[in-house]
């Protein structure tokens, strides 16, 4: 055997109302081409194969060395401007939007009924059994309040960046998948 590895990804059960695999797999390999992170090696229907890369997680002690800060900062500067967005992404306006949007109404059936049962009577005797009933609301303040600042945020920044069409005229290449960017930074301190 040459040493070669590759690593299985087995994706969770009921995630498909969160995550557009489809979409995620085309920047996958779109991030692949350009060795920023890993490269797909198949997919079958609940998960995928992909490049197995040998590092370590970086340590707070190892941010904090000069120039593994300038490898970081020449790998997010590779990210942002060495992937072109296509038409569709841009046309679509901000992911950070897309996807709230499309998400907005289930979090708020599910973020509620957790809220009501964080406010029952009968909470008290669950949460020596159940922790989360512990913490309060699950985003900190009721969910009419959290979904009223964010609607009110998203406004703001339209009107601070010179409307949704300047916006989207700026609009970068982000992944915003910590797990597969990690993989690409994790491989800087074996460079």
């Amino acid at each position: 055997m040459n040493g070669r590895k590759l690593l299985l990804r087995i994706y969770g059960p009921q995630v498909e109302h969160l995550i557009d695999r489809e979409h995620e797999l085309q920047v996958l390999r779109r991030l692949g081409k350009r060795n920023i992170g890993p490269r797909v090696l198949g997919t079958f229907k609940n998960g995928r194969f992909e490049q197995y890369l040998h590092a370590r997680t970086l340590t707070t002690r190892d941010l904090r060395i000069p120039e593994t800060s300038i490898q970081i900062a020449k790998r997010m500067r590779e990210l942002h401007e060495g992937i072109d967005l296509l038409p569709e992404e841009r046309e679509g306006g901000p992911g950070l939007w897309k996807n709230w949007d499309k998400w907005v109404n289930r979090c708020e059936k599910v973020t509620t009924w957790l809220d009501s049962e964080i406010l029952a009577d009968h909470n008290g005797g669950r949460s020596v059994k159940e922790p989360w009933r512990k913490r309060g609301f699950v985003c900190g303040v009721p969910w009419e309040t959290f979904r009223g600042m964010v609607e009110r945020y998203r406004q703001w920044l339209a009107a601070s960046f010179g409307g949704m069409e300047e916006i989207t005229r700026r609009l970068i290449f982000a992944h915003n998948d910590v797990s597969s960017l990690q993989s690409s930074l994790h491989c800087i301190s074996q460079d």
